[in-house]
């Protein structure tokens, strides 16, 4: 049986999330509440898109009692899961939210050895034959030998790609999607020479054309906070681009809104919906989670709810 989306969260953490009522740096804070879980970029992708009622296989790299931790949580709430175990702790992440903004604080991630490397190719290629959507987030552990994973073969795969670092060979094979943030993509317009002149009325459209002309990516993707969410694409060669303003809610802790988003289109891609219908699901998606203190948590009610209010929201970027 084929697996419907195999995701590459390869640097995941035990989260450690402190809830103050004020932060101010330099002063004795006595915390209300902690709360501890498994966390990550790959695991708040696998765990929103299973609230969804999406299928995933999720491969991660495990250490010490942390991973244990991560392991034994996910397994309990029916996530699949393909670790690799390795000799260093998985790191921690601390995250400190108050009055609905967040602080964090994460740990150096494990450094790998060529056998531990060795034990991922062979753990990656058991399952992807199989596997038609491959989704890649966030960054990858030190040490991690990158050449293992582009010398893949990408025939056939639909590619999802949530990262910036190291992703060039990726991208320049062909992706389904790049989702990235505003920060992000200011970078890759400098990696690629585009220039990044914000003050244009045509920024938008001359830079993601850029991009999109330049690398063989379907669908392009950036988030910028609460600004609004923008996609683009190449339609037999002319560009389209997109946007929609996020809805305003009550925020309890932003994190993994845009592991969020990500997971909410990897959904939509699996149901057939368009180019538009993708980004207002999306969207929904994330800001339902930023209502929950959790960042893979969501109530599917409220995403129902936000995506009726945005379906007439979606705006044309000429």
């Amino acid at each position: 049986m084929a697996q419907e989306i195999l995701i590459l969260g390869l640097n995941p953490a035990w989260q450690r999330l402190f809830f103050l009522d004020k932060f101010t740096p330099g002063e004795v804070h006595r915390i209300s509440k902690v709360e501890e879980y498994a966390s990550g970029k790959g695991i708040n992708c696998g765990r929103v898109l299973q609230l969804l009622g999406g299928s995933a296989l999720l491969m991660h790299f495990l250490g010490d009692q942390n991973g244990s931790h991560i392991f034994d949580e996910l397994s309990a709430c029916g996530v699949q899961q393909a670790p690799v175990w390795i000799k260093e702790p998985t790191r921690i992440c601390t995250t400190i939210v108050s009055a609905g903004e967040s602080t964090e604080l994460i740990e150096p991630s494990p450094v790998l050895t060529e056998s531990e490397n060795d034990d991922f190719l062979q753990n990656l290629n058991d399952y992807w034959d199989s596997t038609q959507r491959v989704a890649l987030c966030g960054t990858f552990p030190k040490g991690f030998d990158v050449n293992k994973i582009n010398s893949l073969d990408f025939t056939g795969k639909k590619i999802f790609v949530d990262a910036v670092e190291d992703i060039d060979a990726w991208l320049a094979k062909g992706v389904e999607l790049l989702k990235i943030n505003m920060q992000e993509y200011c970078k890759l317009c400098e990696r690629m020479g585009i220039p990044l002149v914000m003050s244009s009325p045509q920024f938008w459209k001359m830079s993601a054309t850029a991009v999109l002309e330049r690398l063989p990516i379907k669908n392009l993707v950036v988030t910028d906070e609460e600004s609004p969410v923008r996609a683009f694409r190449l339609l037999e060669g002319k560009f389209q681009g997109v946007q929609i303003q996020p809805p305003t809610v009550q925020v309890k802790n932003s994190v993994g809104a845009g592991d969020s988003f990500f997971a909410g289109w990897l959904y939509a891609d699996t149901q057939g919906m368009s180019f538009e219908d993708s980004l207002v699901l999306a969207t929904a998606v994330a800001a339902a989670r930023c209502e929950t203190d959790r960042p893979w948590n969501l109530k599917l009610e409220r995403v129902s709810e936000l995506q009726a209010s945005l379906a007439e929201a979606v705006e044309k970027l000429e």
